[in-house]
């Protein structure tokens, strides 16, 4: 399989937190191929089922997010449109950068922004505030009222390229890239017996917190939950004790969110099958959907895989192919043999 035509098809199609349902068709497509079962619910989650066959199967579950972080049109000036943010995104990296505004059919804009000549002195270092920012899209005040209504949302528009070394650039590797691991995971178990029911799960909303990984782990009853994200990777002037590196295979958290004999179990088959991984501590909350499907009914088995992610939540993220690949590795193994405890839980 080709990982790469994956990640691009996926993370150049526009899906922001509430309005993933376009870019779950395309996961779902994509996926079929390597389940048994696949759905679209409710929630605009992607769920694809690979059964075991075993009656009263345990059931795993992989969750990662197919929402992206975005702007949304809150109102009208002069034909320029005022912007609020769907999810986290840094202000800085805003001014100048060409959006798509997802009208129907979709359209251009770019943030505006003074060019230096006309800036006064004291004004050049100052970083523009999101309340401040406009997008020009070329209509007149009468015309953007009428064709752009408050509530459109508004993202990077960003085609992905490669850097050396089997470097990628993108928007939307958070998390997208992580759903291209898990069509690879089923790639890989396709053709395995397998001891339990593997869900695969594209979740939506996770960039507001409360996205729909936690309904799906409800809906499906599971007993070991994985969620499947990026982590920070270090760049010149970050901090060595948090951040890791690319290309250095995956990120294995420990924590309070994460169950200890899935973590366990995880590192022992890294180290048996010669997959490097970085461990991380993550003392509180770990801003994923493992946060909220730890806590599903009376409470799930839980653990997280991160691989490492340069830049993230802006319109040029940056991976290593070698991470997401080794990720799936993981991931496929722990799907074939999760251990005894995983199975009794």
């Amino acid at each position: 399989m080709e990982i790469k035509k994956y990640i691009k098809q996926l993370c150049e199609a526009f899906g922001p937190t509430g309005f993933e349902r376009p870019v779950a068709r395309l996961a779902a497509e994509a996926i079929a191929p390597y389940a048994d079962e696949v759905s679209i619910d409710t929630l605009a989650n992607v769920v694809a089922i690979k059964r075991c066959g075993i009656p009263g199967a345990h059931k795993l579950l992989l969750a990662a997010h197919l929402d992206e972080v975005g702007l949304v049109v809150t109102g009208h000036e002069d034909g320029f449109l005022c912007i609020g943010q769907i999810g986290g995104l840094d202000p800085r990296v805003l001014p100048d950068r060409d959006l798509m505004v997802l009208t129907d059919p979709p359209r251009l804009g770019v943030v505006s922004v003074q060019p230096p000549h006309v800036l006064k002195a004291e004004d050049m270092s100052k970083a523009l505030k999101q309340e401040d920012l406009r997008v020009d899209v070329g209509l007149s005040q009468k015309e953007a009222v009428r064709e752009i209504p408050i509530g459109t949302p508004v993202v990077f528009r960003t085609e992905g390229f490669d850097l050396l070394n089997d470097r990628y650039v993108s928007k939307t590797l958070d998390d997208r890239a992580s759903f291209a691991a898990l069509i690879r995971v089923a790639e890989l178990i396709k053709d395995k017996q397998l001891p339990w029911d593997v869900y695969f799960i594209g979740s939506s909303g996770e960039e507001r917190s409360e996205g729909g990984a936690p309904a799906a782990a409800y809906e499906t009853d599971a007993d070991v939950c994985i969620a499947i994200d990026v982590g920070q990777a270090a760049v010149p002037d970050s901090t060595p004790e948090v951040f890791a590196d690319l290309g250095k295979g995956p990120l294995l958290k420990v924590g309070p969110n994460f169950t200890r004999h899935v973590e366990k179990r995880l590192t022992a088959l890294a180290e048996k099958q010669q997959i490097p991984v970085q461990r991380v501590a993550t003392p509180g909350r770990s801003g994923t959907d493992a946060w909220f499907m730890h806590i599903v009914k009376g409470g799930v088995a839980s653990a997280i895989v991160e691989f490492p992610l340069r830049y993230m939540h802006s319109p040029t993220e940056c991976l290593d192919f070698a991470d997401v690949e080794l990720t799936a590795r993981l991931l496929a193994a722990y799907a074939e043999d999760p251990g005894k405890e995983a199975l009794e839980c």
